[in-house]
This record gives C-alpha cells, sequence and structure tokens, in this order.
C-alpha cells in the first residue's frame, strides 16, 4: 500500500473504546489468492434491486419497514428476507395496509439473526464480461446465521459465488465505483494481528474488490461501529459527501474528519481530483451517533436519514447538499429516529443488489414458522437489536 500504516489497539471499557497508537514498518509482498477481477459498483449507479431485512424491523419499527417499501418499491424491487411464514404474513399485511403492490416485493425465506443485512449481506460485483458475481465475506460478530446467509441465497440468485478469506463488514466499505474503496482501519476480523496480516489483508480487498486504489480513514472517536458510512458516502465517481462537527459540538472528533475529508482530497480521479463536500453532522450529546450520510440510493432518490427531535435547520442543509450533488434526483427523508438509538440507520439495514439481472421468484415461505424461542432466548433482546460494535479488535490506519 501507498501509505504508511498505524496500529491501533481497541478495547472496550465502561462503554468507551480506547485507541492506542504505535508506528509500524511496512509489510511484505503478499501471499498469492488468486485472481477475482470484477468491479464493485457505486451504489449511484443503476440497481436492479434491494434487500431489506423484515427481522426486528416488522416488529420493532414497522413504520420505517413500510416508510421504506412505499418509496423503493417504484424504483426497483425489494427482495425482504423472513426467517418463517409469520414474519411473511406480518410483512404482507403491513403492506396490504398501506396499499403497498405485493408483487413489487419478493419475499425470500433465508435463517438469519438480525437486520443490519449491509454489514452480512452479499456483495454483487461486475464481473469484466458484464455478468453479476456474489462476494461473501466474513461475519466475526458470533451471528453464526448472518455470516451464513449470502451462501444460503447465492443458489436462489444463480449467480456465482466467491468467498472473501477475511471479515468485511458492508457499512465499512465504500466506493466509487471506479475502483476506489474507502473504509476506516477498524476491523473486527481476529485473524488480523499485526502489521504484516493488515498489509496482506488491505491487499486481498484490492484484488477481490477489484480496487486500484484503498484509503484507509479514521473511524468517529466513540462511535460504536467504526463504519465508515456513519460520516461519509459517494454520491458520484468523482464526489465523496463527508460529515463534519463544528469545535462546540465534538472538537475532537470535527479534527479526525477533516483530517479524513484532506486525505480524500488528495485522490485523483478519472475527473480529475476527488471533490469533497462536508455535510454536518448532527449531535451525539445524548449518546446516540447520528448521521446524514447514512443513505438509500435508489435509481434517481435518495433516501436521506432525519431525526424531528433535532435542528431542523440542520436536515435542511443536509437536504441541501444532496440536491446540488445529485441533481436532477429525488431527495427524501425517512425518519432513524428509532433505529438509530441500536448505532445504525438506513444504509445499514439494506443492502444494494447492484448488477444482479433480473431477479427470481423465490419459493413461498413455509406454512408453519420454526420455533426458534430457545435460540433467541440465549441472546439479550438488547444484542440482538444492536449494530455490531467494536469491542476487543485491532484496527489500522494510514499517516
Amino acid at each position: 500500500m501507498k501509505a504508511r500504516l498505524l496500529i491501533i489497539k481497541t478495547v472496550l471499557v465502561s462503554g468507551v473504546v480506547h485507541m492506542f497508537l504505535s508506528p509500524l514498518v511496512a509489510a511484505g509482498p503478499p501471499e498469492d489468492q488468486g485472481n477475482h477481477s470484477g468491479r464493485l459498483p457505486g451504489e449511484f449507479e443503476p440497481q436492479h434491486g434491494l434487500l431489506l431485512s423484515c427481522h426486528e424491523v416488522i416488529d420493532r419499527s414497522p413504520q420505517l419497514f413500510v416508510d421504506l417499501v412505499s418509496r423503493i418499491h417504484s424504483r426497483m424491487p425489494v427482495v425482504a428476507l423472513v426467517n418463517h411464514a409469520e414474519q411473511y404474513r406480518h410483512a404482507k399485511t403491513l403492506l396490504r395496509d398501506h396499499a403497498i403492490p405485493l408483487d413489487k416485493v419478493r419475499f425470500a425465506e433465508v435463517a438469519h439473526d438480525t437486520m443490519w443485512v449491509r454489514d452480512y449481506g452479499p456483495m454483487i460485483l461486475e464481473s469484466e464480461s458484464g455478468s453479476p458475481i456474489m462476494l461473501d465475506a466474513g461475519y466475526s460478530s458470533g451471528r453464526e446465521q448472518d455470516d451464513r446467509l449470502p451462501a444460503a441465497i447465492a443458489p436462489f440468485l444463480n449467480i456465482p459465488r466467491v468467498p472473501f478469506p477475511f471479515v468485511v463488514e458492508g457499512g465499512n466499505l465504500l466506493t466509487n465505483g471506479n475502483r476506489l474503496g474507502v473504509m476506516t482501519g477498524s476491523t473486527n476480523d481476529e485473524s488480523i494481528s499485526s502489521p504484516k496480516h493488515y498489509e496482506h489483508y488491505l491487499n486481498a480487498v484490492e484484488r477481490f474488490y477489484g480496487f486500484e486504489e484503498v484509503v484507509v480513514l479514521e473511524p468517529l472517536i466513540g462511535e460504536p461501529t467504526g463504519h465508515v458510512d456513519m460520516f461519509a458516502t459517494f454520491p458520484s465517481a468523482h464526489t465523496v459527501i463527508v460529515g463534519s462537527y463544528t469545535q462546540e459540538e465534538d472538537a475532537e472528533n470535527a479534527a479526525l474528519l477533516d483530517r479524513n475529508a484532506a486525505l480524500l482530497a488528495e485522490v485523483t480521479t478519472e475527473d480529475g481530483p476527488l471533490r469533497v463536500i462536508r455535510i454536518p453532522m448532527p449531535t451525539h450529546r445524548d449518546g446516540i451517533w447520528r448521521t446524514f450520510t447514512n443513505v438509500i440510493y435508489a435509481n434517481g432518490l435518495v433516501l436521506i436519514p432525519i431525526y424531528p427531535q433535532i435542528d431542523t435547520d440542520l436536515q435542511r442543509e443536509a437536504f441541501d447538499i444532496f440536491k446540488a450533488a445529485l441533481p436532477g434526483w429525488q431527495v427524501d427523508g425517512v425518519d432513524a429516529s428509532e433505529i438509530i438509538e441500536s448505532s445504525g440507520a438506513l444504509h445499514c439495514m439494506t443492502m444494494n443488489l447492484g448488477p444482479i439481472g433480473p431477479l427470481p421468484v423465490f419459493p413461498e415461505p413455509r406454512l408453519e414458522p420454526e420455533d426458534d424461542s430457545e435460540f433467541l432466548e440465549d441472546i439479550p433482546q438488547d444484542y440482538r437489536l444492536a449494530r455490531s460494535p467494536i469491542s476487543s479488535s485491532t484496527a489500522y490506519l494510514s499517516n
């Protein structure tokens, strides 16, 4: 990699992530892991579908489920994941009650643990021939059914599946669709225990995801996921939107985001220097890490998470920024007040299916649900709902 690396040991103590930095020596050449050429499209590019989990959402935030499907279904098909027929019936009832046509939603009965499908769902790449490829990265949160979902859904989609040998949570990987990847230095992959391992990891990310360059940013200090989608997004191949805090709101993260923005401004795209637009970050003084960049792109529509209880002037400014960055697009807001309390928003609970092509007709969910009460009783309710936090992991940053 081009940049010198820094190691950070992150330890969760009393709810606070502590980071310890020390300089590293550059690693040697990576081991060959094969050639898996393809291109990860930008989310602003044409999409053939959107993956959305019904699990947890239809019970905890049914209006959020309805709001998302009602806005998206006219733009592209929605693939709604259910665990069993009970969830299937509940979801269909919600859609019927709100006059949403059921033929725009494909229900897929695939076992999964949580609603955070962005982090564990399949990444769809475009091969050199233009056909879709599924990339299946590891998922280290201890949620085995989430980790198995890409493999479980692959036979239905009938596209090649390529396992990725490391953990990559989808919320911590953004792309401009033109061979540039952006992530933070946070990783939950326990196999990465040294600078050399991390160098191999980044080279594998480049090779498997089809990147020519990977920019590693600093994660927000104190934000529990460490993911890049909590403060950045690409509205086009030559533009990135990066969050900004005021000194009064959060001086430490204000300086951190300024450094991240400056690093991205050094990137060169086919259209010249990467254009960096700053967007205000909502308050987190109450311990809730709100964001305006955790958005959904849906073929000419962008859905922005909004929080009616905070400064409406700030939200209007965020809308204006997206309208300027996406001329001709419809910009709409979806209330994410409930879900953000679990450390995720709209982007976190969906997965763009990009160049996947025509979607199949999935088998009808079974008539009777499986008894998963014993499994659920073993998992605390807050753990099931919360997005995967940094707990005891190793992370690396560019300097």
